[in-house]
């Protein structure tokens, strides 16, 4: 089956600055030795920062890790691109930046159009606890002040609001955030609660509200996020799969499989083995139009339409 594929979330960008390898060719998840068979690969590049790291050590770290990538060999030939808009069908290899834990704007609405500014078009705003963003799927806390203000600007700017890692709180104001401006709400990197009843993954209510926003939702691989007990397969993403099928997200449904940032199921050593997935998915007899939308088309239409400045 000739694939390309569109996913929503991987943390390459931080091991490629902690362990000094390029793009081309690491012994990451991500590289682009692993990405060659897709006839077209585009990847959201998600800038995160430990919470071991204040605020403000968080932005000069994303600074460096942007600058990494961006004087990466494979970017400055044009090997990989990066984008701010939706790129050509057939372009070979994109790359979109996004932000995961705005806490890193340290109460600075200057530095939501500076991160505009610098390519951030996906923001995941939280990650873990109560920060000057908001509260975390990890408490029960909704968004500051401040929060509210730099999500509402950063949404007028044209960026993505991401409630993957929000708590219920915190996502409920995100989209009402987004509705007023008539934005779509994404989860780049979550599951189904329902199936696995763990705090990252969403719940019906959240589901619908996503898909209501006309937004998306990326499947996660994390094996945490796959199934509550024992080793978690790539078999278990199939009841996942089926929730949010059954819940109307045939449009919705791609790919966030959270690359280089989680323990993944043992069959995934890389990229190129989400091959396994769509020889899964056809062997369940689920259809091979089905399989590219998951895969690529429901993100390219959504990037399409969305992220277009």
């Amino acid at each position: 089956m000739n694939l390309s594929l569109f996913d929503f979330h991987c943390d390459t960008a931080s091991v490629m600055l902690a362990k000094g390898q390029p793009l081309a060719r690491n012994d990451f998840h991500v590289s682009l030795e692993n990405t060659a068979n897709f006839k077209q690969y585009i990847q959201v590049m998600a800038f995160f920062t430990s919470p071991k790291l204040s605020d403000e050590e968080g932005w000069n770290r994303f600074l460096a890790m942007r600058q990494n990538l961006c004087a990466d060999s494979s970017v400055v030939s044009g090997i990989a691109k990066i984008v701010t808009t939706c790129p050509p069908r057939g372009c070979g290899t994109s790359l979109f930046f996004g932000i995961e834990d705005a806490r890193i704007f340290a109460g600075k609405i200057d530095r939501v159009n500076e991160a505009y500014r610098l390519g951030i078009r996906i923001l995941t705003p939280l990650w873990s606890k109560e920060t000057c963003i908001g509260g975390s799927h990890d408490t029960t806390a909704g968004l500051t002040p401040f929060g509210r203000r730099a999500i509402q600007k950063a949404i007028s700017l044209g960026m993505i609001p991401d409630i993957s890692h929000a708590s219920v709180n915190s996502a409920d104001e995100i989209f009402d955030l987004s509705a007023a401006q008539k934005r779509p709400v994404i989860a780049s990197h979550s599951n189904a609660a329902n199936v696995c009843p763990v705090s990252r993954n969403l719940s019906r209510e959240q589901i619908k509200k996503i898909l209501a926003s006309d937004g998306v939702i990326g499947l996660n691989l994390y094996t945490a996020f796959l199934k509550e007990e024992g080793e978690a397969h790539l078999f278990d993403l199939i009841p996942h799969i089926e929730s949010f099928l059954e819940q109307g997200a045939e449009n919705a449904l791609c790919l966030g499989a959270d690359w280089d940032g989680a323990n993944l199921p043992p069959e995934i050593k890389t990229v190129q083995d989400i091959f396994k997935l769509a020889e899964l998915l056809l062997s369940r007899n689920y259809s091979e139009k089905l399989v590219q939308k998951i895969f690529f088309e429901n993100a390219y239409s959504f990037a399409e339409k969305y992220i277009t400045k």
